[in-house]
């Protein structure tokens, strides 16, 4: 019986003391060599460049380098990283604002939690758009939410982990950049007479998958832009593709016993 009093005794001041090590831990706070290689600026090296749908420039980190950047500067028994409960999955249908082409047909969502020696843990949310319905596009797109969301967890620790990239101003640039010395945006290039006429199949095709047919589709059009398809121009009939494939992202946005309910409604 001692003996059993003993080991139970000790079991608890175990715990007892791995419990204030890990408060003393967290209340270190980090180590000044940490802080100092935190206040660097990011090495131009480690940023990549890709081109986002409408053109512009987005500079990012890669995963593989965010995990160099951590284990470089925190080292690699000094911080960790988990997924906080179930990735999530959520079936949905994207289209192009523009062409109509179909974007997405899922999305993954995940939350990770970093814990860095000497600070509270970091938490953050990333998703992940499946491009198509196959396993490969799946496994890529699961992936890639957890990998965006342990970016950025990271991210909390600033411009090391690419915090800075996400700073707005990129953007404001970029509008200027748009814009004439008077503030007027610039007239962009007239779309050729080719575009226009794939823009016009676009409409019908959306409004198909809409489950609108073809006569009730070129009624709206001259409802709505007071000529027929084949009349209208270019800044016309992008607007009319536009329209339809947001109201197709809206309708295939709803959980599925409301767009269940629309349609028995409809």
């Amino acid at each position: 019986m001692g003996f059993r009093r003993h080991r139970a005794s000790a079991s608890g001041e175990r715990r007892l003391r791995l419990r204030r090590r890990a408060q003393d831990t967290r209340s270190e706070g980090l180590p000044n060599r940490v802080l100092d290689l935190l206040g660097q600026p990011l090495d131009p090296l480690l940023v990549s460049e890709r081109e986002s749908r409408d053109g512009r420039l987005v500079q990012y980190i890669e995963g593989w380098a965010i995990i160099n950047q951590a284990n470089r500067i925190f080292g690699f028994d000094g911080w960790g990283a988990e997924v906080v409960g179930e990735v999530g999955y959520r079936p949905l249908s994207l289209a192009d604002p523009d062409s109509g082409e179909s974007l997405a047909v899922g999305m993954y969502t995940a939350t990770v939690r970093v814990a860095v020696r000497g600070c509270p843990p970091k938490a953050d949310v990333g998703c992940s758009f499946v491009s198509q319905d196959t396993p490969e596009a799946h496994e890529a797109a699961y992936k890639g939410a957890v990998t965006d969301a342990l970016k950025r967890g990271l991210r909390h620790f600033g411009d090391q982990f690419g915090n800075g990239l996400y700073d707005r101003r990129n953007g404001l640039d970029a509008m200027s950049a748009l814009t004439e010395s008077d503030g007027k945006p610039q007239a962009s290039a007239p779309a050729s007479p080719a575009k226009v006429e794939e823009m016009r199949r676009r409409v019908l095709e959306l409004s198909a998958r809409l489950r609108i047919d073809k006569d009730k589709a070129l009624a709206w059009v001259e409802k709505r832009y007071g000529q027929p398809l084949d009349a209208l121009g270019a800044e016309q009939v992008a607007d009319a593709v536009r329209s339809l494939a947001d109201e197709l992202n809206r309708r295939n946005g709803l959980p599925a016993g409301q767009r269940s309910r629309r349609r028995q409604a409809a």
